[in-house]
């Protein structure tokens, strides 16, 4: 599955049709040019070297999104189908409650209640929920007008989960780490933005980490709330709603955030849950 193409056009993917304008069908206005190539024609993990690919007498080539440097090109995202390792053992939780000093239920709760316990979409990526207001802010809303499906200071507009990965590739091509930053990651459904706290130099290795072992989920998420002493204190005295507020805002409420995790934990401390 490592390199499978993903089913379907990607924007990495789109040329300029025969006798047509030239401009992109996905971008307004924007040279097809330049969306065609991409960061994935350049990557640094792709090429054995480590080194630049020379974009020279390739004018239908445009590096866009992340640019060279240090941190890692995770636009492999959009491209092809992943073989991350899942599953999470017990000695990783048990590890991982001891940084906490909370319960491995407490824990899995926060795991179940995220994303029902599945940390991968089916095509082997972390799975995101992307947040048009996060963009918006990170971007100072410089794109609202033309696209506003991704870019919006009102939160909302989801759509479909299936939709999410296209939303965050569009955004990746307007400012790449503004859109990683703007999702929401993995089995704990950490933002992008927290990647500091999560134990990360940057958002692109927050990213290739949680791309890789479903366990870096599970870190990210000790070292996130480690880092945070009122979250993590609700986490040990199973405050749930306190948790809930100080992780997902102040609309828990709305999903019943907090209930949901007092029932998961109750599961899992009785054993009923994996």
């Amino acid at each position: 599955m490592a390199n499978f193409r993903i089913p379907g056009p990607t924007l990495w993917g789109e040329q300029v049709p025969q006798g047509g304008s030239g401009l992109s069908m996905l971008f307004t206005g924007l040279p097809a040019a330049c969306v065609y190539g991409a960061p994935l024609a350049t990557s640094q993990l792709l090429l054995p070297t480590g080194g630049q690919l020379s974009t020279t007498g390739l004018p239908s080539m445009c590096p866009v999104g992340s640019p060279f440097g240090p941190a890692p090109d995770v636009s492999f995202l959009f491209r092809m189908c992943l073989g991350p390792q899942r599953g999470i053992s017990e000695q990783d939780y048990a590890v991982a409650a001891t940084q906490l000093g909370a319960e491995v239920a407490a824990i899995k709760s926060v795991a179940e209640v995220e994303t029902s316990g599945a940390a991968f979409d089916d095509y082997g990526r972390p799975r995101i929920l992307f947040e048009r207001h996060y963009f918006h802010r990170l971007t100072h809303g410089r794109y609202d007008k033309r696209h506003p499906d991704i870019s919006n200071s009102l939160a909302g507009g989801y759509g479909k989960f299936s939709a999410q990965y296209g939303k965050l590739e569009k955004a990746y091509l307007l400012d790449a780490v503004a859109a990683l930053e703007s999702a929401s990651w993995g089995r704990f459904q950490i933002m992008g933005n927290n990647y500091r706290d999560a134990g990360f130099a940057s958002v692109q290795e927050f990213v290739l980490a949680l791309s890789r072992t479903e366990a870096a989920h599970l870190r990210a998420f000790a070292s996130f709330v480690s880092a945070n002493k009122a979250l993590n204190k609700a986490l040990q005295q199973k405050e749930w709603a306190a948790f809930a507020r100080a992780y997902n805002g102040k609309g828990y409420k709305k999903n019943d955030y907090d209930t949901k995790l007092k029932n998961a934990y109750d599961k899992f401390a009785k054993g009923n849950g994996k």
